[in-house]
Formats: structure tokens, sequence, C-alpha cells
């Protein structure tokens, strides 16, 4: 399926699992458009890049939190053939709900909802008309469950988790395919930004973020709709979806 494609857009890619998306796409020959907030890091990968391969990268310092900087974006790159769309930036808060900064939360919900919503409504609709593209959309495993102090994330992504399977339903008859992506704990700078600072558990072994980019593009060529990396995750969603209430797992959780 990535043979036929051109271009490739990953959100959040100057670091973790979307940098090693964008590597990897490099490394099969598409053009990748890659955004993020640390420019530095976007000259890295740039860097890095060219040392694998002789496809184009294009990088995009952006702010997806504001709506305003995310339509200029949309504008900017527009003009590019874009055949897959990985929706992979987001990030999350950890605390008691009422003691979360409210400022946080509505940026969190800009950048995992929003931002999210609105390329993949953009992007979707020159696919379908192309008829050829590609979705693919970074949840967690802590979407497919009711997350005590992760409150507003896990809801956040159990969004993006119902809206990609309802995207794949309504879009594989235009030939575009859409696939959620549920990762487990993984060795990324999410905890450090959740956290603050704070003293966190390392949630035993984590996973690499290649181990989940690699699996994920192998996953989607193989048109799967959900991808979840490691036994450990699939069994969280497991349990989240077929054997015990939310509300005893809510209940357990919050200890």
């Amino acid at each position: 399926m990535l043979k036929d494609f051109k271009y490739a857009l990953v959100t959040g890619g100057s670091s973790g699992i979307g940098k090693e998306f964008a590597l990897e796409l490099c490394r099969r020959g598409l053009k990748v458009i890659v955004t993020g907030r640390d420019t530095k890091r976007l000259e890295e990968l740039t860097e890095m890049a060219k040392d694998i391969s002789d496809s184009s990268i294009l990088t995009y310092t952006v702010e997806l939190s504001s709506t305003d900087n995310v339509k200029a974006f949309i504008q900017d790159v527009s003009k590019y053939e874009i055949d897959l769309l990985i929706n992979n930036a987001g990030f999350g808060l950890y605390g008691e709900f009422i003691e979360l900064d409210l400022e946080e939360i509505e940026k969190m919900i800009e950048v995992n909802i929003k931002a999210l919503t609105m390329l993949s409504h953009t992007f979707a609709k020159k696919m379908v008309e192309r008829k050829r593209g590609g979705i693919i959309n970074v949840a967690s495993v802590a979407g497919h469950i009711p997350l005590p102090y992760f409150n507003a994330y896990a809801a956040t992504k159990a969004y993006v988790y119902n809206l990609s399977i309802a995207l794949w339903a309504e879009l594989k008859k235009y030939n575009v395919h859409v696939m959620c992506v549920s990762p487990g704990p993984t060795e990324t700078r999410f905890f450090e930004r959740a956290f603050k600072g704070q003293n966190f558990k390392t949630f035993g072994n984590l996973m690499s973020p290649t181990q989940v980019a690699l699996g994920a593009i192998e996953a989607f060529e193989k048109r799967k709709v959900v991808y979840i990396p490691g036994f450990k995750n699939k069994f969280v969603s497991f349990i989240g979806k077929k054997l015990l209430p939310d509300r005893t797992i809510a209940k357990f959780l919050a200890g």
C-alpha cells in the first residue's frame, strides 16, 4: 500500500514514536512532512533522515494547541499530495481532575482531539477525491478504560479510538484505510510532561518507540483497523472491553 503513496504527514515527529514513524517512512521512499514543537530536535531529525534515505523531509515547528496555527499549517501544506496522515501529536496530564490546571486540560483537548480532527477532516477529503490514502491515529490503551488520575487524557484517547473505527467504516469504500494505534507505556517524553517533574513509577518494562512505529506500519500494510502493540497492552484492552465493568476498573485503579 505505502509504495503507491507520495507524501506522508506526521505530527508530533520531533521525538518518540512520531520520530520513528518519520524515519521509517523515509527509508521506504516516501516524502515526509513532520511537525513538532522543538525546532532543534526537528533539525536533528532532518540530518538523521538524510543519512538513511534520499527521500525529502520537510519540518514545521507548530504548536497544535492553537487553532489558528493548525489552520495556517493546513493551508501551507495542502499544496502537497498527502496520501498518509499520521496523527501522533498528543500529551497527557496526571493528577486528580480538580487539581489539574484547566488551561492545560483545554490545551490537551485542542491537541489530542481538535487538531487531530481538523487534520483528518481536511486530508480525508482529498484522499477520497483521489480514491487513495490512509490515516493512522495514535490513541492509547488508556483510551480503552476509564483511567483515574489520567482522567481527561484517557477520555481524549477514547475519542480518537472511536473516531478512527468510525472513519474506517465510512472511508473504506473510497480506498482510504484508517487505523488506530493504541500503545501502552513507551520510552518517550510523555511521562516527563504528564507528571511535570513529580516522581513517577516506571510502569515496568517500557516498549521502544521503534517497536511501536514499525509494528504499526506493518499492521497498516495488512489493513488492520486497531493495532495494540505488546501482550500486556492487549490484555489491558481485553479487560476493559470484555471482562470487567467500567465502574469496577475505575474503582480499582483509583485505589
